[in-house]
């Protein structure tokens, strides 16, 4: 079955998945990081998960995951959302196979932060994590075995 991440789980996997995604491209300057957390809070707002959402992730996830050496996963520093779009953009089988499964690549980006946002604040409270959505929060918490399983594959 599914393993229950705890408290200290969640945060190691937000780190990983939505602070991540910003910040392990050390940026060159300051400036750039904020850009890039700009970026993201405002392509994010307003971003409602849906199930068919979750599913199509859930299939890039396991496809990356069972052909790693297919993948070039390696990322330039990005200073903005729009740069990590492109550099994904520039990896054809990337892009093909976020196209297979209904993304563009901006989506995917959108999409895979908001949920590894509202992931940890199902987990840790709202209160503690600004600019959550409340629906978002819900949609995980009614979809948590699936979720789980998702963050599961990023492993």
């Amino acid at each position: 079955m599914f393993k229950i991440l705890g408290k200290t789980g969640i945060m190691a996997l937000a780190l990983t998945l939505f602070i991540g995604i910003a910040t392990s491209f050390p940026a060159s300057a300051a400036d750039s990081q904020n850009t890039l957390r700009q970026d993201i809070i405002k392509a994010t707002a307003g971003h409602k998960l849906t199930t068919d959402e979750l599913n199509r992730m859930s299939r890039v996830l396991s496809e990356i995951k069972n052909n790693k050496d297919e993948y070039d996963l390696k990322s330039k520093k990005p200073n903005s959302l729009d740069e990590m779009v492109s550099d994904l953009d520039n990896k054809p089988k990337i892009k093909s196979l976020l196209a297979e499964n209904g993304f563009t690549t901006r989506e995917y980006l959108i999409a895979s932060m908001t949920l590894a946002h509202s992931a940890v604040a199902a987990r840790v409270g709202e209160d503690k994590m600004p600019n959550t959505d409340p629906d978002n929060v819900e949609f995980v918490r009614q979809h948590q075995d699936a979720v789980d399983a998702l963050m599961q594959t990023r492993r």
